[in-house]
Order: C-alpha cells, then sequence, then structure tokens
C-alpha cells in the first residue's frame, strides 16, 4: 500500500465531509425521488426518456443493454453512458466517458490521442473486453490483446455500456475484469454539434431519413487536439487528429423480420513520444478501425431471435525516424442467439458464436521482428432466469468457449436477488467465472533480440464473487477477483506463472434527482497484488468522485464534476524504479443553454489548472477553456 501522510488523511476528510453535506442538503430540502421497474415481464425492456419533452422535442427511449433482461440488470446493473451526457459534458473521446463511472482507472500517456489503458476494477488493461454492438473488437495485433481506448473518439456513438466484473459467461474470453460496449444507431434527432477548448477542435452531426421504408442513419465528425508535449518536460505540442463515420440502414421486411447493416469506422493520427526528451520528435501513429455487422432480427410477442455476421480490421502504422512498425488485424465472427419469455417469471437463451483472428506485424528498420498467426474458437451459451415468490431473482448463465489453441474452456455465472429483505433494502449475490485466451503475439510473435511466441499457453482463468446492496439511492459493492495461471513475461517468451493475482475492494454510490437537481456520487477502495503479493502499479486504492447538475431557469442549468485519485505506484519513466505517485484532485465546471434550438455550453476543465503526470514521466492538459454549441433542426 502506498504510504499515506497526514495531509492526504486531512484531504480524504474534507472531501467526504463536503460529499456527505451535499448528500443531507438534497435530502433534508426535498422529497426523494425514488424509481421502479415496471414488472410487465421477465425480459421487457427498461425504457427512459433520455431528456424531458420540452420545446417539442420527442422522448428517445433507451434500452437495457443488448444482452440484458430485467433479472440479469437488476442482479449484475450495468452503467449506460447515453448520448445526451456524452454531448452535456463535452466528451470527445471514449476515455474521458469512462473516467465517469466508478473503479474504472484510466492512464492515458499524455494528452489526446496517446495510449490510453483501462483498469476495471483492479484487473490489468488487457482484462477489460471491448465489443461494437456486441461483438468483441480487441486488436489481436497488439502484444497482449488489449485496446487502445485513446484512439476512440464518441463523435458516431449514441452510448457506451459498462460490464464491471467477470463477463466470460455472457461474452467470452477475455471479459475478466469487464466489458466495455461501443453502441452505434440511428439518432432521429438531426443535428449539428461545434465545439472547441485551448488548442482543440471538433465537429460533428448525424441526420436520418426513412424511404420506402428504409431506415438510414449517418452520424459522423471531425476532432483535432494539439495542446501540450505529452512528455514532461517537453517543448513539442503533441496533438491528434479524429476521423468517424456510421452507417446504420434498417427495414423491416414483415412486422416480425427486420433486416439491418451498419458500418463503423474511425481514423486517428497522433504524435506519439519515446520515452526520453531526446525522442519526443518524428514518432508518429496511423491508427484505422473498419468494422461491419449484418444481420436480421425476427421477433414474436415471446421470443427475439438474431443472427449477425461481423468483420473488423486494424491497420495501424508507427512511424518514427528510420522506423516503420505495420500492424494488421482481421477478425470474422457469427454470431446467433434465440431469447423466450415462457412466463412472467421465466425466461431463457440459447446462443452459438463462432470467431476467426488473423494478425500479422513487420517491423522495417534497425531491428526485425514479426508475427504471422491466427486462430480460431466457437462458443456456446445459454441462460436461464427465474422469480420465485415475487421478490427473489434468480439467473444461470453457462458458456463453453472451444479454441484451435488452448482447446476448451468454460465460464458460468449464478446470480440470486432478495428485494424488500428489509423495507427497501434489496441483496444480490453473484458468483462468476471467466478466462482470457494469450493473444497472437505471445503466441506467434518473434524478434532478432531473441524473443520466441510460446504455443503452449494456456488460458487464465478467473472466479469472481460479489455482493451488492441497495437501500433507497445509496447502493453498495463488494467484490473479489483471483487469476489463476497468469501469462508473464520469462525471457525469451511469455509462460503461464504460478500463484494468483488477486484484486478485491468495495465500491460505494449514491444517486439523487429532482425535478432541478441530478446528484452522483461514487467512492472506491480496492486492492490489486501481484503474484508476490506487492501492489500492482497504477491503481490507486482510493478513489471518489461526484457529478453534479442543477436547472437554474428554464433552459439554463450548472454542471459540476469532480474526481479524486489517490496515491499509487508506479515505474519512474527513467530509471524504471518502483515510486509512489501523489494525489490528484480534478474539478470541471459547466454551464448550458438552451436557446432558440440550440444548446451552448461553456466548460472550464481541470479548474484548480492541476499539474500532474499518469503514468509518470507523461503530463496531463492544465486548465482548458471549451465551448460546444449544439444545434438542432
Amino acid at each position: 500500500m502506498p504510504p499515506r501522510n497526514v495531509k492526504s488523511k486531512e484531504t480524504h476528510m474534507r472531501i467526504l465531509t463536503f460529499l456527505m453535506f451535499l448528500v443531507w442538503t438534497f435530502t433534508a430540502h426535498a422529497e426523494v425521488e425514488k424509481i421502479k421497474v415496471q414488472k410487465r415481464g421477465v425480459a421487457d425492456d427498461i425504457i427512459k426518456c433520455e431528456w424531458k419533452n420540452t420545446e417539442g422535442v420527442p422522448c428517445i427511449t433507451i434500452k437495457v443493454p443488448v444482452n440484458g433482461n430485467i433479472v440479469q440488470q437488476r442482479i449484475s446493473p450495468t452503467t449506460v453512458v447515453d448520448k445526451q451526457q456524452i454531448e452535456k459534458y463535452n466528451i470527445n473521446d471514449v476515455k474521458s466517458a469512462l473516467e465517469f463511472v466508478n473503479n474504472v482507472a484510466v492512464v492515458q500517456s499524455g494528452p489526446t490521442g496517446q495510449q490510453t489503458s483501462v483498469f476495471m476494477r483492479g484487473t490489468n488493461s488487457n482484462h477489460t473486453l471491448v465489443l461494437l454492438n456486441g461483438i468483441a473488437i480487441n486488436d489481436q495485433s497488439t502484444p497482449n490483446g488489449l485496446f487502445d481506448f485513446g484512439q476512440d473518439f464518441t463523435t458516431s456513438l449514441q452510448r457506451i455500456e459498462v460490464y464491471k466484473g467477470s463477463a466470460g459467461a455472457h461474452w467470452g474470453a477475455d471479459a475478466i475484469g469487464g466489458a466495455v460496449n461501443l453502441v452505434t444507431d440511428i439518432n432521429w434527432q438531426d443535428k449539428v454539434v461545434l465545439g472547441g477548448a485551448n488548442g482543440e477542435k471538433s465537429i460533428s452531426g448525424n441526420i436520418a431519413k426513412e424511404i420506402d421504408g428504409w431506415q438510414i442513419g449517418l452520424t459522423g465528425g471531425i476532432s483535432e487536439s494539439k495542446t501540450q508535449s505529452a512528455l514532461k518536460g517537453g517543448t513539442d505540442k503533441d496533438g491528434a487528429e479524429n476521423k468517424s463515420i456510421a452507417l446504420v440502414v434498417k427495414k423491416w421486411i414483415t412486422d416480425k423480420l427486420q433486416f439491418r447493416t451498419n458500418f463503423f469506422t474511425r481514423n486517428t493520427y497522433a504524435d506519439l513520444d519515446g520515452h526520453s526528451l531526446a525522442l519526443q520528435n518524428g514518432y508518429d501513429s496511423d491508427n484505422t478501425l473498419y468494422a461491419m455487422q449484418t444481420g436480421v432480427d425476427y421477433n414474436t410477442k415471446n421470443t427475439k431471435n438474431y443472427i449477425t455476421l461481423h468483420s473488423h480490421s486494424y491497420d495501424r502504422d508507427y512511424i518514427s525516424p528510420g522506423e516503420l512498425d505495420t500492424y494488421d488485424s482481421d477478425s470474422y465472427t457469427l454470431r446467433s442467439e434465440h431469447k423466450r419469455i415462457v412466463s412472467n417469471k421465466f425466461s431463457y437463451g440459447l446462443g452459438f458464436e463462432h470467431k476467426i483472428d488473423e494478425a500479422t506485424f513487420s517491423n522495417e528498420g534497425s531491428y526485425s521482428s514479426n508475427l504471422d498467426g491466427d486462430y480460431n474458437s466457437t462458443g456456446l451459451f445459454g441462460n436461464i432466469s427465474y422469480i420465485f415468490r415475487d421478490d427473489i431473482y434468480t439467473t444461470v448463465h453457462y458458456r463453453n468457449d472451444n479454441n484451435s489453441i488452448t482447446k476448451s474452456n468454460d465460464s458460468y455465472k449464478i446470480g440470486i436477488m432478495k428485494t424488500d429483505l428489509l423495507p427497501e433494502l434489496d441483496v444480490r449475490l453473484s458468483h462468476n467465472t471467466g478466462f482470457k485466451n494469450p493473444s497472437l503475439y505471445e503466441l506467434y510473435g518473434t524478434d532478432n533480440y531473441g524473443y520466441k511466441g510460446n504455443v503452449n499457453l494456456d488460458a487464465e482463468i478467473s472466479e469472481t464473487n460479489e455482493i451488492g446492496f441497495d437501500f433507497r439511492n445509496w447502493s453498495v459493492n463488494i467484490f473479489e477477483t483471483n487469476i489463476m495461471d497468469p501469462i508473464t513475461y520469462s525471457y525469451p517468451t511469455y509462460v503461464n506463472g504460478t500463484g494468483t493475482l488477486k484484486q478485491s475492494g468495495w465500491e460505494l454510490a449514491y444517486a439523487y434527482s429532482d425535478e432541478k437537481n441530478i446528484f452522483n456520487w461514487s467512492g472506491t477502495s480496492l486492492s490489486s497484488k501481484k503474484v508476490d503479493g506487492n501492489d500492482q502499479l497504477r491503481r490507486p486504492e482510493l478513489s471518489t468522485g461526484f457529478n453534479y447538475e442543477r436547472m437554474l431557469e428554464q433552459g439554463l442549468s450548472l454542471i459540476v464534476n469532480y474526481k479524486f485519485t489517490g496515491e499509487h505506484f508506479d515505474v519512474h519513466n527513467s530509471n524504471y524504479s518502483t515510486i509512489t505517485m501523489p494525489e490528484t484532485h480534478i474539478m470541471d465546471v459547466g454551464i448550458t443553454k438552451y436557446y432558440q434550438g440550440m444548446d451552448i455550453g461553456l466548460r472550464i476543465s481541470n479548474l484548480f489548472d492541476e499539474d500532474y503526470q499518469r503514468p509518470h514521466g507523461f503530463s496531463q492538459d492544465g486548465i482548458k477553456l471549451g465551448l460546444i454549441i449544439k444545434s438542432r433542426f
């Protein structure tokens, strides 16, 4: 555990005292508004308005995540960051959106566009599975098969779904820490959005039409930034340019059968820095993702059925003087699922998924390195949900994945929830297992320094236990995750280590809303241990934060966001020793005004101009003044 000083403890107490004062103020002066789920049927969608139906704007519905029904959603709640929040808080990239989620640590090697890792509930960054509309899009040409969150922007996304905790029974391999689902869809609110801040500018928009029964939605935009050097003490300003387009086409063939296809692409060109000031110039990345999904949905009163064919490819080039690294990967997935409501108490689902992954990597320059490999996997999965006595919710998920390299791996989830155990107190329990396959680089990569991949690697295996309590506007989750057979590097290759990676902790959250106020607070305590029992790097033991929105008058609102990140260990950028990174306090404030069909927003990011590094040696943006204008048509 990082050492704590008296000042740190006093700071924590001041923060918690302030937050509790806000909570007391809200609860003492207004009636608590509690939203209950309508029990119309086990698999009914949970629907809410994206914004209030004012000024003639229609109510847009947001439904339960693509894999969810009411039972699953109540036992394992999913966090959703929707389009309204993305635009309201002037969020340009996925990394910034994830910082709103409790117990998700985001580490970016400098300003916008730099390498970004996400540590969910203390697990490694390659333990977070990333999906596009419910199908995995992790890049198998990376050394650990991880997803670079610094490359993806929010321009073409309608919402981001975050599943915390092992999700192997839902999604298969690589979801040990959780999963992030990037969702594209038709947005029927035509608009243009202009945004800008110190060294940043963006333009995006969307248009939707229905022509002879064909529903067509097109969303796209461009974001540019050039704020500061990624390296602490650097003199050049590093930046990124992102272009993205999403096209969605739907057609109801009959009243039950729907055809759909969607295309998504984004390109990010970024200035990168090496690990020293001497390497801060002339190092760039060109990262492109192409993805296409086509499928049909067949729904009746009591069944939901779909089949989807998915393909995606990454084309990544890293350019420096005398060097060219080229990474390419292709993935093909066929996924089908059948869900049925048998009664108001009982439902089940059955599904099938087949996936092929291919990757190549080559270096042209001072050293020789290459990767050329592939594998395929087939997954069979099913689930049942049952409600006993109208107050005991149960769900069981099971999935078997057979991989051409790691062979057969099982994942399962058992969950139960008792409502009103005490008046207004709900209790949730779950047990989950998961696994992570080795990446293609770990299996097949080589270089002239002696590294050679190991085709005999086994999958990492995980177990997660969780208990949660919901009382009025409060919720608490206590969890423990153990990862066995961890894949580690031992010259000249990767091996399955002995021992167990251990993550445990608790999450506390409070949510309140009334006609004029929306307030959300969360706090986390985390213990993340290596096999040798030492703390893992870049996992703060304590973090907390809140976001608050107040309607000052009709069409005018105030927004305040605060994030505290506690002390944690990191590696020194120059001598590679283990050091303790200090705590940080980041506050953003903004004000938005609805005026004659336009939303105008002014935002100050990093209000106190906190000077901090995360990770060590890489600077983050200081105070920024931003403006956003959204015009609806």
